[in-house]
């Protein structure tokens, strides 16, 4: 650790930093530069060359940190391992094909059919289905991942209620049965489909990412013999993956890069590319790498490049409004991991609401982003995307900058100055200090943070950054997937949320992904009216009292944005295309223009 002298003299710099760029904001400067915007940003670019023979597509992976490197889709804990196993998969690693609105609809890798009579579904295979070693992909395979998911043993984070609603799951997971009562084999477990039967049917089942079944497969013939607890660091898992999609993994470089190349027993048509060589590049050096032609896709580039990149000429920007929604994430309690429920018993100040609503209406999110983002992130009312408009709310206003109202919330609720005017005091008239968890990840993190910290003193609430300093995304997201740390008080996170707006796997009462671990009776009841047919009233009530009770502030929504290299064709961010776009993209020349 730094000496604190000279640690918090950077901190000093960091927020005069912040502060000066802030006041720029209304600048001369600031108005040329550029921004973007859904309208301004291509949905696909294809410039109509013919493909070369033998091409090779380069990808950046923009991250400060290595990946994980899980080639499961039930065993992954991150969107980067998401996107590292799409040339696999396709987008979303679903089975299934779907129309632009993620209604799943014939013709995928697998198809769907819904029985209302009897609450079941049928996931049927294509028959010319098979794994990268030539075996046929079979029902098993289909049943395998709900084994991995609900036994403990195996350390899958994704177990949900919503997952719970199948027969029989929720005596696996709690070690009652040795199998899955509500999952059978009407052609045996060498056949292609299987059929689940659920306890109650709800509309999102009709939509690819509802939670409520899974939509992977796993090859139970290659991982059968690993023992359980061995299973996500598995040379299976990480180094040697089997793959059922148009490519396979060729070599993995650990944490750095992954090369891809086509399997040999695709079905379908024959992808484009010889190769496709994915890259871990820094954050800070992803700009200078596409200047100079080293890659021609980059995923996940920080918005404080976008000014540089987008007046690269051979570039082409292209995105769409992302799933994906930030919120700032209180610690109430802790995952009871015997009981699979979260429990709210944590003794902190967190617990009043009137301190969440306060620390929520002090962050000035939308300068953040006017400043920093360019465009590319804007504020959230709700932590249902707006690209979901049905169940979006526009009429929740948020949490909008308002410290004269924050102030008084505190007031009211009995959290008095101390005699120095500087902090509050707690309830019971003692001083509190929260611990603020806050991400690395771009070069702005640090003076964002600092700014966050500044807005909450405005209101008398003192807050210091976790271990003084910012933590790197793996060390978050195991401390965060842990569920029982009782040393951070609050972080903010994102969710790339499913293609189906219900919360349920997220802030479910039995779901580990409920950082926060709130719970209510109130909450779960809305929880569970999601699904019947009055489902827009019930998505409205639900934001509603999420703004009331303020367990979680939604901050920001984002545009998915893409650099996209003008050798490279066949590219498309059109959800109606997701289980393609790998088997079209190729590229028009040898080398990246």
């Amino acid at each position: 650790m730094k000496k604190s002298t000279k640690y918090f003299t950077g901190l000093a710099a960091a927020v005069a930093l912040f502060s000066v760029v802030l006041a720029g904001c209304g600048s001369k400067s600031a108005a040329n530069t550029p921004t973007a915007s859904t309208g301004n940003l291509k949905l696909s670019y294809d410039n109509k060359a013919q493909s070369v023979k033998d091409g090779i597509l380069n990808i950046a992976m923009v991250q400060d940190t290595p990946f994980q490197g899980i080639f499961a889709p039930v065993l992954q804990q991150d969107q980067v391992d998401q996107f590292l196993t799409e040339p696999m998969s396709g987008v979303y690693g679903t089975l299934f094909k779907t129309d632009g609105q993620f209604k799943i609809v014939d013709g995928g890798q697998a198809n769907l059919k819904i029985n209302k009579a009897d609450k079941s579904l049928i996931i049927t295979l294509h028959k010319g289905l098979t794994w990268s070693d030539g075996k046929p992909v079979k029902a098993k395979d289909l049943e395998f991942p709900y084994e991995i998911i609900a036994n403990n043993a195996y350390q899958s984070q994704l177990y949900t209620d919503s997952l719970a609603d199948i027969v029989g799951l929720k005596d696996f997971h709690e070690g009652k049965t040795k199998t899955i009562s509500g999952i059978t084999y009407p052609d045996g477990e060498n056949g292609n489909s299987i059929k689940i039967q659920f306890n109650h049917l709800t509309p999102g089942m009709w939509n690819s990412g509802s939670g409520y079944y899974l939509e992977s497969a796993e090859p139970y013939h290659y991982l059968k013999d690993i023992k359980p607890g061995d299973l996500a660091g598995s040379k299976q898992i990480r180094q040697t993956p089997l793959s059922y999609g148009p490519y396979k993994v060729a070599n993995v470089v650990a944490g750095q890069s992954v090369s891809y190349v086509p399997n040999p027993y695709w079905y379908g048509q024959k992808p484009k590319l010889k190769k496709i060589v994915t890259t871990v590049v820094s954050t800070s050096t992803i700009a200078a790498a596409l200047k100079d032609k080293k890659y021609d896709v980059a995923y996940q580039t920080p918005a404080t490049a976008y000014p540089t990149i987008k007046k690269l000429d051979n570039y082409v920007q292209t995105g769409h409004q992302s799933l994906s929604f930030y919120y700032l994430s209180y610690n109430l309690g802790h995952y009871d991991t015997s009981k699979s429920v979260n429990v709210q018993d944590r003794k902190t100040p967190l617990q009043n609401v009137a301190l969440r609503q306060a620390m929520g209406y002090a962050m000035n999110v939308d300068q953040v982003n006017k400043k920093f983002n360019y465009g590319l992130q804007t504020r959230a009312n709700t932590v249902i995307v707006p690209p979901f408009k049905d169940a979006h709310d526009a009429s929740v206003k948020g949490f909008p900058l308002d410290i004269k109202k924050a102030n008084n919330l505190l007031d009211k609720a009995g959290f008095k100055w101390d005699s120095k005017h500087e902090y509050r005091l707690n309830t019971n008239g003692k001083p509190f200090k929260l611990v603020f968890m806050a991400r690395s990840g771009n070069a702005n993190a640090q003076a964002i943070a600092q700014n966050y910290i500044q807005q909450w003193k405005q209101i008398g609430v003192d807050v210091v950054l976790y271990h003084d300093r910012l933590t790197d995304f793996n060390t978050w997201a195991q401390t965060m997937q842990s569920g029982t740390s009782n040393d951070w008080d609050l972080t903010i996170g994102g969710w790339a949320d499913t293609t189906d707006p219900s919360l349920i796997s997220l802030f479910g009462p039995g779901t580990q992904s409920n950082f926060g671990h709130f719970v209510s009776p109130e909450f779960t009841s809305i929880l569970n009216k999601i699904d019947p047919a009055v489902r827009q009233k019930a998505f409205y009530d639900m934001q509603k009292y999420m703004q009331k009770e303020a367990f979680v502030i939604p901050t920001s929504y984002s545009i998915d944005w893409y650099p996209i290299n003008k050798r490279v064709t066949g590219w498309t961010n059109d959800n109606a295309q997701n289980n393609t776009r790998w088997i079209n993209v190729g590229v028009t020349a040898d080398a990246t223009k």
